[in-house]
């Protein structure tokens, strides 16, 4: 899988998968017209932390939304249809995530500054059948001790509340997958 070319040492990690009755074509596309900002869950979650999503913008697909919040996400690679990989970096820990935005994809995988943290999420696919089986994880790289303490501990409280949002995520494309393949 690309995610572990992008990221193949982490601190943390966590995965969800969802089976799909759809091919993986159809689940791929799927999740290009997922419009993850009009999921109440992330909605409220996102309000939450202090991040504001616009009602009054168009909506966007998916892949679209990753540069999202400040244009902090990045599109790693997009190999349609088993994978796509975004990444972030930042202090995550911070209330306003001290993201750190503009980065090139070669900037990010160089990226190595002591006190910040590196993410890679992806959402994969895998033929089963007729169906396919779409996964999703997150993987997180800290840099230097501080980084690492300060993000588990953010972590534990936010990690499952991020994990609320990676399967509403996983439920809306498979959704959509099955809407559309019906």
């Amino acid at each position: 899988m690309k995610i572990d070319e992008w990221m193949p040492e982490y601190q943390i990690s966590a995965s969800y998968s969802i089976r799909v009755a759809s091919p993986p074509e159809k689940t791929y596309a799927s999740l290009s017209a997922a419009r993850f900002s009009d999921l109440p869950v992330l909605r409220a979650l996102m309000r939450l932390r202090g991040y504001r999503l616009d009602n009054d913008s168009p909506p966007t697909p998916a892949a679209k939304q990753s540069s999202g919040i400040g244009g902090a996400f990045l599109e790693l690679v997009a190999e349609p249809p088993q994978e796509i990989v975004f990444g972030i970096v930042g202090r995550f820990w911070r209330p306003n995530g001290g993201l750190v935005t503009g980065l090139s994809p070669a900037q990010f995988t160089e990226f190595r500054r002591e006190g910040y943290a590196r993410a890679v999420w992806n959402f994969s696919i895998v033929r089963e059948g007729t169906s396919s089986r779409l996964t999703t994880e997150t993987r997180v790289q800290t840099f230097g001790r501080a980084a690492a303490l300060l993000f588990r501990l953010y972590w534990l409280i936010v990690g499952p509340f991020s994990g609320l949002i990676r399967k509403a995520m996983l439920r809306e494309i498979k959704r959509i997958a099955e809407h559309t393949a019906a």
